[in-house]
């Protein structure tokens, strides 16, 4: 891929309505428009969402919403355990108080439902569905539990895993299909089993097992496929790439060696995304350093792999369009971070 531009001193970037957002310290680009940025201020983005967290003198958390219009609101009655939104018009927190009870609120274009429910545990929100309207609860630290709600409160099945395994990831590996919820599960750090259920009624459809066929997460394809690279160690102590497509309504499954080497960083949902009919992904190895890749998923190939030359930092997923590819590259402070923008070759 060529590089187009390297941007310095980048706190974030997003794309927001198809335009470029470029997140300094002191200030956000949205196209055409500059807007400051206050020292008690945080520009975010989530769900189709651009936002800023403000935090006034009575040390509440105020959200600006989308365009920087001046459009606020305050949720003063939790604590936020955590705070989600699931997209522009819909916003979900969660709050578990010292009597044991989670409290959750659910805004829903401007009407909020609140319900709660017993637990000793903490509860956080991980996704909504909006076809199905679906909202998806589990618990923090070692994730051994989903909660499945109506938008209302109504609790429709709960998911427990089995003895000694967790959900894969804390829960960022659970996707939705259509009208199906798949759950990877892993024991002891190594994926064991994927399972596929009803999503409004908990019913179990499928399920796989055996760490050579099942992945930490998955990212869903434009053909509803769900797809995963993982490395895998094997007995001769070689290193391979291996590229999963999991069929989420029949849970076949399809593995495929697509890269060997000495050693590999985990590539998964955080580091990973598909853009058409290609797979970006940044492999995230403090050892070698890290690099860009692209697979292409109708022939299961790597079809291009470079070095970023950025040993010991953090990278993002990349950012992918029709025509560019951004890759946002952390250093020891923001002066040095870097966003990298590349043609995108593939499309």
């Amino acid at each position: 891929m060529k590089l187009l531009e390297t941007k310095k001193d980048i706190v974030n970037f997003f794309l927001y309505n198809g335009e470029e957002v470029f997140v300094y310290e002191d200030k956000v680009v949205i196209g055409d428009k500059t807007l400051p940025v206050n020292e008690n201020e945080r520009v975010n983005y989530e769900n189709g969402v651009l936002y800023k967290t403000i935090k006034d003198k009575d040390d509440k958390l105020k959200y600006t919403l989308s365009g920087f219009d001046g459009e606020s609101f305050v949720l003063e009655n939790f604590r936020y355990d955590s705070k989600r939104f699931l997209n522009p018009h819909q916003f979900c927190s969660t709050e578990k108080t010292k009597d044991g009870v989670v409290k959750v609120a659910f805004m829903d274009n401007g009407t909020e439902h609140l319900f709660e429910f017993e637990s000793k545990i903490k509860y956080y929100v991980l996704g909504f569905d909006t076809k199905n309207e679906i909202l998806v609860l589990y618990i923090g630290g070692l994730t051994r539990s989903l909660l499945f709600y109506t938008k209302t409160g109504e609790r429709l099945w709960e998911y427990t895993v089995k003895e000694g395994y967790e959900i894969s990831g804390r829960g960022i590996g659970v996707t939705v299909v259509d009208d199906v919820v798949v759950i990877p599960c892993e024991e002891d750090g190594h994926p064991m089993s994927v399972e596929g259920y009803r999503l409004l009624t908990g019913e179990k459809m499928w399920e796989v097992n055996g760490k050579d066929y099942c992945n930490y997460t998955y990212v869903m394809g434009p053909n509803k496929m769900l797809y995963a690279l993982h490395k895998y160690h094997c007995a001769d102590h070689r290193v391979e790439l291996r590229l999963t497509e999991l069929n989420p309504f029949t849970g076949e499954v399809d593995v495929k060696v697509i890269k060997e080497g000495d050693y590999w960083g985990d590539v998964h949902v955080r580091n990973t995304t598909i853009h058409g009919n290609k797979l970006f992904y940044v492999n995230q190895n403090k050892k070698v350093g890290r690099s860009l890749g692209v697979v292409d998923l109708d022939t299961k190939e790597v079809i291009e792999d470079f070095a970023l030359e950025a040993k010991g930092y953090r990278v993002d997923k990349p950012v992918v369009t029709d025509e560019k590819v951004y890759v946002l590259i952390y250093h020891d402070g923001v002066a040095q971070n870097e966003l990298r923008i590349y043609a995108n070759e593939y499309n």
